[in-house]
This record gives C-alpha cells, structure tokens and sequence, in this order.
C-alpha cells in the first residue's frame, strides 16, 4: 500500500472516497493513515522530507514479521539447482530445505511450493527445457495461408502449411496442403518421418481438432483422437498434447513458425501458383536453404547435427507407411456415380441405385458390392464435381449400343442418345 500517497492526499483536504478512488484502497487504509498522522504529529512540512524507510517504520508489515519466524528456503539457489541439473525437483529443494541448520520454523510442502511459484512470477524464472536427441517431434500448422489458383477454372483455394521440427537438432518439415481435415493431418506426420527417416519416442501435438478431443462437452479431459491414435499405433510412437493455454509447452514449434513464415512463406507470397505441387516443389527448395545452408551461432546447420547427432537415435520407420482408413455407405447414382467430399466416381452402370460400402485411403478409393470389388479409382483432390470415368465400363457401353445409324447400319448416327442394350 502507498501510504505516502494516501497521507498525501489527507494533507491536501481530500475526502476518503476521493482517495479510495485515486490510489485504489479502501477506507481502512485511509483511516489508518489518518490516525497514523495524528499520532505522529504528521505536517505536510514533515511529510515531505520522510523516507521510504520512515514510511515502512510508520506502517510495519505483519507479514514479514511473521516470515521472518521462517528458515529463508534460498530460492535462488533452487533455481540454479534447476538449470544445471535437469532432474532437480522442487521436492527435492524442499527436502534439502528440512535438512538445513537454520534454527527457523520450516514451511510445510505446499507452502513453500506456493512461495516459490510467487519467486518465479515475480522473477520471471522459467524451467530450461533440455531436449534429447531422437525424443520429440513438435508438429503444427502455420498461421498465413497462401491462394492458388488453378488455370483451367480460375478458381481460388488456399494453401495451408503444416510444421514439423526435431527440437535437439531443429531440423524442419513442411508442406503446404489444400485442408486442414484429418486426412491432411495424418499425411503430413507420415510425410514428415519419410523426411526425417525415422521415428521419435514422441510426437508433441497442439491441441486442433484432428489432435485432440473431450469426451464431453464440458469435460477438462482431453484424448487423442482415433485416426491420430491409429497412426502413433503404426508407428509404435506416443503422442503427447501440448497443455491448453500453455505456450511454453510449445515453445519450440512456435519458434520454428516462425522461422517458416519469414525464411519460407514470406518469400513465396509475392508469386502466383496453380497447384499445390509448383507450390511444394518451391518450400522443398526453400527447406534446402533453411535446413542445410543457413548457420546458426554455433556454426552449425540443422542438417550436420540432425546427421551426427540425431539422425541415429530415431527407430527405424515401419516397412509400409501409415495409410488412413474410411469406410462409407454411398448410393450409386442414375449416372453410375458415386460421389464423396465433392469428387464423382464411375462404377459399372448395372448398380446404378444400389448402396455400395465404399474404403477410401490417401490414395485410393475402392467400392465393394457386399464382399465383392467391382472397381478402384485413385483418390483425387482436385476441383469440386470432376468425373474420373470408368473407361472400361463406357467402352462396354458403346459396343453394346442399338445400332442408331442410317443404311445398313454400319455407323452410328450422331446426335442421338446411346442407351445400353436391354437385357
């Protein structure tokens, strides 16, 4: 409390309420100064010439009374322990506490925890994270988006970029994707360990929706989701979520953003791209400049430590990379379509109308009428409402068609409809 303000004030004539509301206390505090005042014989004169020392006089602290009772826990010291051995708790600073010779009382565990988190925030003491090699991969997506626009359409789509980064040798990933979805999600962690060429102990994630969910609504429990879960089962990894509202938990990952949005979106942002290939074919070159020629104040770059430190403490990757599984029940259309996420896909035209169970991975798209496979088709990520045709199929159609063709026949008449041959 200010009580050279508050006294201050009294000398001036102002009322209580002006000076509650002028230095933020209360009428106690107020009234307290005033008696203070009296019973000192308190002028402005004298006011004037009092020390910071003669106002702690005038008006004792209690609680460093009190403290003073208490052994000093030399926090200080706690926090050098703490920086130069990484397996220094703050119960183990706690036990050397007792054990000390101060005659003093001694605080119980929780309070000196409590008093030793008041040093932290008010010396700014943070914990240094000391990362091991092969340990961790921090994955995230960037902030800036980039448009592409494809040439044939015109049509505009935006380019989000996912982050991937080896803390001990800050070696980074990244690749630029078309959405944020869960199948992005998981084909960025297996592009990523395909680039590192092996696996960490453990993948530390943000909190995003293809990440993480709570169970329910208001539950303050989070769990991995089953696609992400599906993929660390794979790869024989653990997946550890960054804690909500802590950043220094993801401290790393944000550096290594950041890196990416000057040394790598910001000089791409100023050119114009028509797929998402041009685009990643530009952030690989743009990788190969941030990984292997830029070096940092030790002299090193990311890629001589990653591969004289790091690179052989990963596990080896698996022999088949992790493919995310869909399952869906799709109606065949009138025009032997099925369609799914906006792309169309041809099956023969005799289920036209049946429900088919259909398997989607990364890269295929296979439809089975009940246990039989009657077709498969690369998965495509182009353009809403593109049609990947059957071509045996629509041969099969043609050569079956009513003869429609003038004389005797031999050629089919232009402008008129083919219909398949009935049965």
């Amino acid at each position: 409390m200010d009580y050279h303000a508050i006294m201050s004030l009294l000398a001036k004539g102002r009322t209580y309420s002006e000076i509650t509301a002028s230095v933020g206390c209360s009428h106690r505090d107020v009234a307290t100064a005033k008696r203070t005042m009296t019973a000192a014989g308190i002028t402005p004169q004298r006011l004037a010439a009092l020390s910071a020392t003669d106002i702690e006089d005038l008006f004792p602290d209690q609680r460093k009374a009190v403290s003073e009772q208490y052994a000093d826990p030399q926090f200080a010291q706690v926090v050098k322990q703490m920086k130069h051995n990484r397996f220094f708790t703050l119960q183990q600073g706690w036990v050397n506490y007792l054990a000390g010779t101060s005659t003093g009382k001694k605080y119980s565990y929780s309070q000196y925890c409590e008093r030793f988190n008041r040093f932290a925030a008010a010396t700014d003491v943070v914990a240094t994270l000391q990362h091991e090699p092969g340990k961790a991969m921090f994955v995230d997506w960037a902030g800036p988006t980039l448009p592409v626009v494809a040439l044939a359409t015109g049509q505009t789509c935006k380019a989000y970029f996912f982050v991937a980064s080896l803390p001990y040798s800050g070696l980074v990933f990244c690749q630029a994707f078309s959405t944020m979805k869960q199948e992005s999600w998981n084909q960025a962690h297996v592009n990523a360990l395909s680039f590192y060429g092996g696996v960490p102990q453990l993948i530390v994630p943000d909190n995003a929706r293809t990440a993480t969910h709570r169970r329910r609504g208001k539950d303050s429990e989070v769990v991995v989701t089953a696609a992400y879960r599906q993929l660390a089962e794979h790869y024989q990894c653990a997946i550890v979520p960054a804690r909500k509202n802590r950043p220094r938990d993801k401290a790393h990952v944000e550096r290594m953003v950041q890196a990416v949005e000057t040394r790598i979106i910001g000089y791409l942002a100023s050119q114009t791209w028509s797929c998402l290939d041009e685009l990643n074919d530009a952030v690989h070159e743009r990788l190969v400049d941030l990984n292997d020629r830029l070096r940092r104040v030790n002299g090193s770059t990311r890629r001589e430590l990653f591969e004289a430190e790091e690179a052989a403490l990963l596990a080896p990757l698996p022999d088949d990379p992790f493919e995310s599984v869909e399952y869906k029940q799709l109606k065949v259309g009138r025009n032997y379509h099925v369609t799914s996420d906006y792309q169309h896909y041809s099956v023969p035209y005799e289920l036209a109308g049946k429900i088919l169970s259909v398997r989607m991975t990364a890269r295929t798209v296979s439809m089975f009428d009940g246990q039989v496979k009657v077709c498969e088709h690369a998965r495509k990520t182009g353009r809403r409402g593109s049609i990947r045709p059957n071509w045996p199929t629509l041969l099969s159609i043609i050569s079956r068609c009513r003869d429609y063709g003038p004389g005797n026949g031999s050629s089919p008449g232009l402008g008129r409809s083919i219909r398949p041959r009935s049965r």
